[in-house]
């Protein structure tokens, strides 16, 4: 005798609708997501990166606009003319950070951080507090440079910045995932968009209002965009007309190889330090020239 089912077991399960998102491009937060993707890395490469020779990642960006309940964590408040923006971030991305900024002594992976294992200092709370604020304004200014966004509301700074418990549900959750190789930390970044931030970024990913002053396509960031051309200038070597006159096939002229010069045509941009990888002569340790 076989085994009966309720008609209840049996029914497919029903998709609930959010009515916020009805009729709204959310099927373009990707496109979204992944051009934030690249301003989070930009920020990380010039705030740490390049300052503190660190090596944070940012692996991915998601957006949830289920309206679920934000993570728990110590959240901070971003109050902007168009909305709030909060915050947080794993404590061991923050110890990561501060590790680098005040140049702690490191000799690998196991010199790397270990969150919990002491209490959050005054030092530690600025930094999470500045990454915060930092991440926000980058956010603020993605929603602000999306097709047909009123730049004056969503780039304006924000008016006050506060420890505060996390929204209840948030209309758009964002997920960044971080890791930093050195330390081998990995850790998330969570944003979460109240309302009115989420009305701004589906209004101004919507293909109607694209339509009015856009031809349609998601254009990628100017920096992102733009190429140039980099040479390499590997050494220098002044001789005398003489010594260049005397010069003959076979003879050795001594060189020592420091920092390589990297230019933009005529314009000296950064040096970096040759190094061999694969049977290959590349470039790494990127410095802004003086």
């Amino acid at each position: 005798m076989g085994e009966m089912t309720s008609p209840a077991a049996s029914a497919p399960r029903q998709q609930v609708l959010d009515p916020r998102t009805l009729g709204r491009p959310v099927h373009l937060l990707h496109l979204f997501a992944s051009q934030l993707r690249e301003d989070f890395s930009e920020l990380f490469r010039t705030r740490l990166n390049r300052r503190y020779r660190a090596d944070f990642q940012v692996d991915d960006v998601s957006i949830d606009v289920s309206g679920k309940a934000t993570p728990p964590g110590r959240w901070l408040n971003h109050a902007f003319a168009g909305g709030r923006i909060g915050c947080a971030l794993e404590r061991s991305l923050v110890l990561s950070a501060l590790h680098y900024r005040y140049g702690l002594p490191a000799s690998g992976k196991e010199a790397g951080p270990a969150p919990g294992a002491a209490p959050e200092t005054a030092s530690e709370e600025r930094l999470a507090v500045m990454l915060s604020r930092q991440l926000a304004e980058t956010l603020a200014a993605r929603i602000a440079g999306t097709p047909g966004a009123d730049d004056g509301k969503a780039l304006s700074p924000p008016t006050a910045t506060a420890a505060l418990t996390p929204l209840p549900r948030s209309a758009c959750l964002i997920t960044a995932r971080i890791r930093e190789n050195t330390h081998a930390v990995a850790g998330d970044v969570y944003l979460a968009l109240d309302d009115a931030w989420l009305t701004q970024l589906l209004g101004q990913l919507s293909p109607v209002r694209r339509k009015r002053g856009y031809d349609g396509a998601y254009t990628p960031p100017l920096a992102s965009s733009l190429q140039f051309k980099l040479e390499a200038r590997l050494l220098q070597k002044e001789l005398t007309l003489g010594e260049l006159l005397d010069i003959r096939c076979g003879d050795v002229i001594p060189v020592s190889l420091r920092a390589a010069e990297v230019m933009v045509g005529d314009s000296r941009l950064f040096t970096a330090t040759v190094a061999e990888h694969r049977g290959k002569l590349c470039l790494t340790t990127f410095e802004d020239a003086k």
